[in-house]
């Protein structure tokens, strides 16, 4: 009696594949992997009854709260292959929170900096040699550098200097137009950057803009990363 059920699953699973054509997929499963599903169903089944024999009515909740521990074990299983990209996603976020600062080089040799929970992308970038933290803001024209990041990057200009008119989220300003001898992010060095130095208050974060980003072979965002790749 306890090979009975297993027994009918088998045969209920061979004659499901004799009678569906080769190519009508059976659940959602090929062939071959519903003719393996079948069995290790066959064979749970079987060790379920062999089971519950054993145990006899006593041992039948302890026989159960097996089978049901394992049962889920496997649905988690399932569900956190099924929403692995979700999951990578938010790791990503998170380490971006964690390590706002840090860009890793991916295997052909890009750029890869993670996405804030705010939506922004801080790039660690260093500005003829200096570190600088920038947000990257393709609606900048140019890069744009706080005065104290100018002057951490061994930039200096007098009043008279600021002689271009910008807009920032600060409203009306002027700024002083610049040429960067190096800018770095990661592995990509582009010399020679167009720049412009905004007034001392005027900014609180650098911006990384099309000066720089047009120099790239490309730049784009891909599942909450920022890739930049060198010419």
């Amino acid at each position: 009696m306890r090979a009975l059920a297993p027994a009918a699953l088998l045969v209920a699973a061979l004659v499901a594949l004799w009678l569906a054509p080769p190519e009508k997929p059976l659940l959602g499963m090929s062939h071959d992997d519903f003719a393996s599903g079948a069995l290790g169903v066959s064979l749970l089944t079987w060790l379920l009854m062999s089971g519950l024999a054993r145990a006899g009515t006593s041992g039948a909740a302890r026989v159960f709260a097996g089978v049901a521990l394992w049962a889920l074990l496997g649905v988690v299983v399932v569900a956190a292959y099924a929403f692995r990209f979700e999951f990578a996603e938010i790791a990503d976020r998170v380490m971006g929170e964690l390590s706002p600062s840090d860009a890793h080089v991916g295997p052909s040799g890009e750029v890869v900096v993670r996405q804030r929970y705010g939506g922004e992308f801080i790039v660690p970038a260093r500005i003829n040699g200096r570190p600088v933290e920038m947000v990257f803001d393709t609606g900048a024209s140019s890069v744009v550098l706080t005065a104290e990041d100018a002057a951490a990057a061994g930039l200096s200009f007098g009043p008279e200097d600021f002689a271009v008119g910008v807009t920032t989220a600060n409203g009306q300003t002027t700024a002083a137009p610049a040429r960067l001898d190096r800018v770095a992010v990661g592995n990509i060095v582009v010399r020679g950057v167009r720049a412009l130095v905004a007034r001392p208050g005027a900014m609180r974060q650098s911006l990384l803009g099309m000066s720089f980003l047009e120099r790239l072979r490309s730049f784009g965002v891909e599942g909450g990363r920022l890739v930049l790749k060198a010419k």
